[in-house]
C-alpha cells in the first residue's frame, strides 16, 4: 500500500521537477536518455528475480503478480464506458474471449489481442485497462483471448487457442479481411505465430497484425539483449526463462512458428507493424523481423520510440509511454 501510495504521488509530479533530479545522472545507452519518469517509477517498483522461481511456484507468483498489476492502476481509463461482454468460445477448456465495444466504431474490422507475460504470467484481467484504452481510441471493437499459459501448456497450445479465436469469430460473421491480429510482447509473438501457422496452411489470412515489442528469437543473443539484460524492467535471464517455459525441447527452436525469424513470408501475408522500444532488450529481434518481412517484400512498418522500455505500453500514466502509445493507435488506425 505505501509503495503504491508513493507510485501515484509520482504521477502528480510535474516532469520538469523529475528532469531536474536526474539532470547530472542521465542514463544514457545508443545515444538516447533514459525516460526519467520511468526511470523514476522503476526505482518505486520492487525488484524480483523470476528466473530463480521453481516450476511448482509458478502458479502461486502468478496469481500474486496479477493482483499487485491489477492493484497497481498504471494504465488510463477510458473517458468513455466501453461495453464488455465475455464469451466462452471452447466450454472443455474453460477458454475465454472478452469482448470490448466502444461508445461508437468507425468500421467493420475487429481486432484479436493477446496478453504479453512470457507465456507464463499476466491475464485479460491485467490488460483490462489496456485494451479498453485501445478500443475507446481505435473506435473498434476488440477481442481479448485468455489463453492458456506455460508451462502448464506448452508450445503450441496458445497458438492453437488463437486459431481457434479466429475460427470463431469467422463463424460469428467477421470475414478473415476484416480481422486484425495484435498484441504485446509474448501475445505480440502469439499473434505472429497465428499468422505464420494461416500462411503455411495456405489459408485465406487475416488483415494486419500489430506487433508491440515482440519476443521474436529463442536464442537471445542480440545485441539489445545484452545491453539491456537487467534494471529495464524485463532482463535477459528472465527472457530466457519465458523460452524455456514455453518450449517442448529443442526442436521447437526450429519451428518458424516459435521462432519467428525462421518465417520466409511471401507478398500475400497481411500488413504488419512493428513497435519498438530504444531501452528493451528484444528490441534488434523485433528489427530483425522487421527487416524479414521487409526483404521479402511485405508491408512493414517499424515505430521505434527511442527513450522507453518493454512494457510502456500498459503504463499509460506515464507521460511518455502516453504520447507514444496514442502516436503508434494513430498508426495502427490508418491500416484497419
Amino acid at each position: 500500500m505505501i509503495r503504491n501510495f508513493f507510485i501515484n504521488i509520482l504521477f502528480s509530479l510535474p516532469i520538469w521537477l523529475i528532469e531536474i533530479l536526474y539532470k547530472f545522472k542521465k542514463d544514457i545507452k545508443r545515444g538516447y536518455i533514459f525516460d526519467s519518469q520511468s526511470r523514476m517509477l522503476f526505482s518505486l517498483m520492487p525488484k524480483f528475480e523470476l528466473h530463480k522461481v521453481k516450476e511448482e511456484e509458478i502458479p502461486k507468483i502468478r496469481n500474486l503478480i496479477i493482483e499487485k498489476r491489477i492493484n497497481l492502476r498504471l494504465s488510463k481509463k477510458t473517458k468513455k464506458k466501453i461495453e464488455i461482454k465475455d464469451h466462452l468460445i471452447d466450454k472443455k477448456n474453460n477458454l475465454k474471449l472478452r469482448e470490448y465495444s466502444p461508445y461508437v466504431t468507425d468500421n467493420e474490422n475487429v481486432i484479436l489481442y493477446f496478453h504479453g507475460g512470457g507465456y507464463v504470467l499476466n491475464s485479460i484481467e491485467t490488460h483490462h485497462l489496456t485494451v479498453s484504452y485501445f478500443s475507446e481510441k481505435l473506435r473498434t471493437r476488440i477481442f481479448s483471448l485468455a489463453y492458456s499459459l506455460s508451462p502448464e501448456n506448452k508450445f503450441p497450445q496458445a497458438t492453437n487457442e488463437a486459431l481457434l479465436a479466429i475460427n470463431w469469430l469467422n463463424k460469428n460473421g467477421y470475414q478473415m479481411k476484416n480481422i486484425n491480429l495484435c498484441g504485446d510482447s509474448a501475445g505480440a509473438h502469439l499473434a505472429a505465430s497465428a499468422s505464420h501457422s494461416l500462411a503455411k496452411e495456405n489459408r485465406d489470412n487475416i488483415n494486419s497484425q500489430f506487433l508491440i515489442y515482440p519476443m521474436c528469437d529463442p536464442s537471445c543473443n542480440t545485441e539489445s539483449s545484452e545491453i539491456f539484460k537487467k534494471d529495464y524492467l524485463l532482463t535477459k535471464d528472465t527472457m530466457k526463462w519465458f523460452w524455456n517455459k514455453l518450449r517442448n525441447d529443442n526442436n521447437d527452436d526450429l519451428t518458424d512458428t516459435f521462432n519467428l525469424l525462421l518465417f520466409k513470408p511471401n507478398k500475400r501475408f497481411p500488413k504488419t507493424i512493428i513497435v519498438t522500444a530504444g531501452f528493451d532488450p528484444l528490441s534488434d529481434e523485433a528489427e530483425k523481423y522487421a527487416f524479414l518481412l521487409h526483404e521479402n517484400g511485405c508491408f512493414v512498418k517499424q515505430l521505434h520510440y527511442p527513450s522507453l522500455f518493454h512494457g510502456f505500453a500498459s503504463m499509460t500514466r506515464l507521460k511518455s509511454a502516453n504520447n507514444a502509445v496514442n502516436d503508434f493507435l494513430s498508426e495502427y488506425k490508418k491500416i484497419l
